[in-house]
């Protein structure tokens, strides 16, 4: 089934993540219709999965995708990041510059909200995390040591037929903060 209709972005994710006038506040998590935490899933790499968003068909296709893909990141292995996004994102950023971009960072605190369908065999995936990097590492909007992370990322199904996470949209689809 991988991946069927829908639509989102960044701004109606934070409503959905956290609901209208409701803010987050450290250690306090809510998810549409979940009464308590206990019902929520956590991945081989720490990715924590609603139950809405475990209940999604293909949820196992993208949860070793997240896991490949931040635990590229966290070990620093390319070619494991590289399995994970389409052959666009990595020519655009190859060993060199992404050992520059990611070099410093450590992704943690991965929780994926909500998974709804797509169009073109294609999911969003809403999630949230937080990145530790170094300040010159860190993203030109959020210059901090611990940054929050918001975003949609599209889960696509590439030329190979793989699915994959096209990240190359996240600047109209994510939101950076320095942690609180």
């Amino acid at each position: 089934m991988l991946l069927a209709a829908g639509g989102g972005g960044v701004l109606m994710a934070q409503h959905v993540y956290y609901g209208e006038g409701e803010s987050r506040s450290p250690g306090i998590e809510s998810a549409p219709g979940v009464v308590g935490a206990a019902q929520r899933t956590v991945s081989r790499s720490g990715v924590e999965y609603s139950p809405d968003a475990a209940a999604y068909p293909d949820q196992r296709i993208i949860e070793g995708l997240l896991d490949n893909y931040f635990d590229g990141i966290n070990r620093k292995n390319y070619e494991l990041w590289k399995s994970t996004v389409p052959p666009s994102k990595w020519r655009e950023l190859p060993l060199d510059k992404w050992n520059d971009d990611y070099g410093s960072t450590t992704d943690f605190d991965m929780k994926v909200h909500r998974i709804d369908p797509g169009q073109d065999r294609s999911a969003l995936v809403m999630l949230s995390f937080k990145s530790e990097q170094d300040i010159a590492d860190a993203p030109p909007q959020a210059k901090a040591r611990c940054v929050q992370w918001d975003v949609v990322y599209p889960v696509v199904v590439d030329e190979d037929g793989n699915a994959v996470l096209d990240i190359s949209r996240l600047p109209n689809s994510a939101t950076a903060v320095p942690c609180a």
